[in-house]
């Protein structure tokens, strides 16, 4: 389960540029209001530049909101006016971000900008959330810092994070996303204003994606989990997409049958010779679902919703 991404500033006062946090003495008073940032290796479990006592005196004061890069490859056919689009995609974009260190001294300065670069710095990709944008995160690699230097002891610093997915996506799954106390749920991520489960255990119900994209396992390797429980041999079908998944082994109450991406498990094993190898994808909207074969039906859709 998702941990929550940054600590509740009731217990934790943080730095702002004004004297009081909830009635506490201020850490430090700064001249312009800074902006929390987290970063994960997992998506799990999170650690806030803030939660790191060597970045005192770094803060972030502005970053670009990533912008959607659309990518189409075209084929000119000689008879033909025009071309034909052959297939379209996304590509990676960039974010920008600006930072200030403020140090006491020259050797305070240089300690401040190599804990800055050790925390960002990673031979592998890794997510991260912004504060003043809490509940999506992007997976992001990071290039070259830009330095401008003011003084011996203090700079500016812009970091660009290449989100190579192009894409951003909720904190936490469909599964915890009402959870109040991780506050990952937030206006603007087009969320019916109605009921909406992620879990049915009736034998037609609907199946809400309000991502800005379909969630396909198979096409585009998105984190999907449908975890089936009952008894019997499941039929999975989204009536939606047309896609139908079938077990052909009998299930028992004590049983999960998780069909992982396009990977079936039982109780945590590889079963996918027993299936029909069929995929289940989630259209943009409402996706109508069946299951049949299976009594007393417990069927639950975890995955991250995906937005440009």
């Amino acid at each position: 389960m998702t941990n929550q991404v940054f600590k509740d500033e009731m217990t934790n006062p943080k730095p702002h540029a004004y004297g009081f946090s909830n009635g506490l003495d201020n850490p430090s008073r700064l001249p312009l209001e800074p902006i929390e940032v987290a970063i994960s290796a997992d998506g799990i479990d999170w650690k806030s530049y803030y939660d790191d006592e060597n970045l005192f005196g770094v803060h972030m004061y502005d970053w670009d909101p990533a912008i959607t890069n659309p990518v189409d490859n075209w084929q000119k056919m000689n008879t033909r006016d025009g071309q034909n689009r052959t297939s379209g995609s996304f590509d990676s974009r960039d974010i920008t971000t600006t930072w200030m260190i403020d140090g006491d001294n020259k050797p305070e300065f240089s300690m401040l900008l190599a804990e800055l670069q050790n925390f960002f710095m990673s031979r592998n990709g890794f997510w991260i959330v912004f504060g003043d944008e809490p509940t999506f995160k992007y997976r992001v690699v990071t290039k070259p810092i830009a330095p401008t230097y003011f003084n011996e002891k203090q700079g500016t610093f812009v970091i660009t994070f290449n989100n190579y997915t192009g894409m951003r996506e909720s904190v936490g799954t469909s599964l915890e996303i009402f959870d109040k106390e991780k506050n990952f749920f937030s206006y603007g991520m087009g969320i019916p204003n109605k009921d909406i489960s992620y879990e049915s255990k009736e034998k037609e119900f609907s199946i809400y994606n309000p991502s800005s994209v379909a969630i396909d396992p198979l096409g585009q390797n998105h984190y999907l989990k449908i975890h089936i429980k009952g008894s019997g041999s499941p039929t999975l079908t989204n009536k939606t997409t047309g896609e139908i998944f079938t077990y052909n082994m009998v299930l028992s109450t004590n049983d999960e049958l998780v069909l992982d991406g396009v990977d079936p498990y039982l109780n945590g094993q590889p079963d996918g010779i027993n299936s029909n190898h069929g995929t289940i994808s989630l259209a943009k909207g409402n996706n109508d679902f069946e299951i049949s074969g299976l009594s007393n039906s417990d069927v639950s859709f975890e995955f991250y919703f995906i937005y440009f």
